[in-house]
């Protein structure tokens, strides 16, 4: 287990089956598989995005799309994203937005994922951010789980989401304020000095330049003000999984959606050089649900098996020894600029 200069919380306990209850795998995997297949792929990148080692190597190819590990920093990225343009289609496609309403904009899940979702998430960013400021801007709020708890616990809040329908449903479900924008060079001067903290969960993974993203938030705090951060942790057995059977992956290692899977050491690398310290990181996932899952696949029996409905009652205790080993496939990091 790796030791840190910060607190390091382990294990989050989850129902994956109910995450997922609407969820049918096989056929997510297969429409993951054609979506991807047909997005035209980029020329190979010579440096790591996330620290600019030139020092990298090949990890797997999953629908077209190379996935290499950096030597520097130990973060997994696409090394042939599609071009700009390429990857914004992709967010305003018909399956992205379907695959959204199913697993976030769906009325039949969206109060246990406030409540057993967003609600630890936000506490934990709230018991170590350093922040005097009550106010707090969700970058690429989704569909405003995150801000509506925030709200809950007297902060003014503010969602920038460009999806459509996800900012709609924001809206409507929550009652939250959300613009249709993003964060750039462009935006940064109404932004600035307004928010004592700035949140992204999911967000960093899906943009081409972490690092850009990160200096014009960096841009908009000051000193004393907290940057929330979630992003799929790598390695994790999620990613074991997926690199075990990569013709058959719907999350994660999900190319060009995620761009990028980040290591603790490289995440905190990078929030070191555009001026944040991490007080706090929590590493917990949904690893054994991936690996379990994905296995019936292979082995429909397992689905009704005696097996797994004995796994099924210790699914959280058999997470927790994947969390308490640092495998687990997400990390969340609440920082400080300095």
């Amino acid at each position: 287990m790796a030791q840190y200069d910060f607190t390091v919380k382990r294990g989050k306990p989850i129902d994956s089956g109910r995450l997922k209850k609407d969820l049918n795998k096989s056929a997510s995997i297969a429409a993951a598989a054609a979506f991807s297949e047909q997005i035209t792929k980029g020329p190979m990148l010579q440096r790591c995005p996330v620290c600019d080692s030139a020092k990298h190597r090949k990890l797997l190819t999953v629908y077209g799309f190379d996935y290499h590990e950096c030597n520097g920093c130990g973060s997994a990225f696409v090394c042939n994203p599609p071009a700009d343009e390429a990857l914004s289609d992709a967010y305003r496609s018909d399956y992205y937005t379907t695959a959204n309403k199913v697993l976030y904009a769906n009325d039949s899940i969206i109060d246990y994922r406030v409540a057993q979702v967003f609600t630890p998430k936000i506490e934990f960013a709230i018991e170590h951010s350093s922040a005097s400021k009550k106010t707090w801007l969700d970058i690429g709020c989704g569909v405003g789980e995150a801000l509506s708890v925030a709200k809950g616990h007297g902060y003014a809040t503010l969602g920038l989401e460009p999806n459509v329908m996800e900012a709609e449903y924001a809206a409507k479900r929550f009652g939250v304020e959300v613009r249709q924008d993003y964060i750039s060079k462009d935006t940064v001067s109404k932004y600035r000095g307004q928010y004592g903290v700035i949140s992204m969960f999911s967000v960093l993974e899906h943009v081409p330049d972490p690092n850009q993203i990160l200096s014009d938030v960096s841009a908009i705090q000051g000193e004393g003000d907290t940057l929330v951060i979630e992003v799929p942790h790598f390695p994790s057995i999620s990613t074991m999984s997926q690199m075990t059977f990569p013709n058959h992956v719907n999350r994660m290692m999900h190319p060009p959606l995620h761009l990028f899977l980040f290591s603790l050491r490289g995440l905190e690398g990078m929030l070191k050089r555009h001026g944040y310290k991490i007080n706090a990181a929590w590493l917990f996932g949904q690893d054994f649900y991936e690996m379990i899952s994905t296995l019936g696949l292979f082995a429909p029996e397992l689905n009704q098996s005696k097996l797994l409905l004995a796994l099924s009652p210790m699914m959280s205790d058999l997470q927790a020894v994947i969390d308490s080993n640092d495998l687990s496939d997400e990390v969340l990091v609440v920082a400080e600029r300095t």
